[in-house]
C-alpha cells in the first residue's frame, strides 16, 4: 500500500511540474516578460529556435509565422509600445472560408482552454455561432479577474474568411508614455548621423 500511495505522489508532483512549466508566469509568453526591450525580445526568440520577422526598427511588431500553442499551429505577434517595450502579444490561426467553420470554432475553443490554464476560468464566454457572426471582432471569452491584463479569445470574420485570435495585454505598459530620449543615447546619435 505504501508503494502505491508513493507512486500516486511522485505521479502527483510530476503533473503538477508539467501544468507549471506549461503555462509559466502570468506576465510573459514563452519565458518573455512583458516590459523587456525590442533587441532583448528579438535575441530571446531566436534562442527558442524561431526567425521573426518585423524586426525593423520602424515596425511596432514582431511575428513568429508559425508557433506550436500545444497541438494548435498559430502565428504570434509580439507588440511594442513607444518606448519599444514588450506590451502585448497576439496569437491566431490562418484565414479560411466560410465552409470550415467548424475548425474556426474548435481553435478558439482550444486558445480559450489553453489561455485557462494559465489565467483561470474566463469571466465571460459568448454564446457564437456560425448564424450570428458579424464582420469584424466577435469576443468569444473574457478573463476579468487577471491583475494588470486584458485578456481575450475571439473570431474575426473579414472579406467572408474566419480565423481565432488570442490576445493578451499589459494594462500598464500599453498605456505608458513615450519617454523622454536622452541627447547622448545611441538613437539620437543615430538620429542625428542623417
Amino acid at each position: 500500500m505504501n508503494k502505491v500511495l508513493f507512486l500516486f505522489c511522485v505521479l502527483c508532483l510530476h503533473v503538477v511540474a508539467m501544468a507549471t512549466t506549461l503555462t509559466g508566469d502570468k506576465n510573459e509568453f514563452a519565458g518573455i516578460p512583458f516590459g523587456m526591450d525590442r533587441e532583448t525580445v528579438i535575441e530571446e526568440i531566436l534562442k527558442l529556435g524561431y526567425e521573426p520577422y518585423g524586426m525593423a526598427e520602424s515596425s511596432s511588431r514582431i511575428v513568429i509565422p508559425v508557433f506550436m500553442m500545444g497541438e494548435l499551429p498559430v502565428q504570434v505577434d509580439f507588440l511594442f509600445n513607444r518606448n519599444e517595450k514588450f506590451y502585448s502579444f497576439e496569437i491566431r490561426t490562418g484565414r479560411i472560408e466560410a465552409a470550415r467553420m467548424p475548425k474556426v470554432l474548435e481553435a478558439v475553443n482550444y486558445m480559450g482552454e489553453q489561455f485557462s490554464l494559465k489565467y483561470g476560468t474566463a469571466g465571460k464566454k459568448g454564446d457564437i455561432t456560425e448564424s450570428n457572426l458579424r464582420e469584424g471582432l466577435n469576443l468569444y471569452e473574457e478573463w476579468f479577474s487577471v491583475r494588470l491584463l486584458n485578456v481575450f479569445t475571439a473570431i474575426v470574420s473579414k472579406d467572408g474568411r474566419y480565423y481565432s485570435i488570442g490576445s493578451v495585454t499589459h494594462r500598464v505598459l500599453s498605456g505608458e508614455k513615450q519617454e523622454r530620449q536622452n541627447a547622448n543615447s545611441p538613437s539620437s546619435l543615430k538620429k542625428a548621423a542623417f
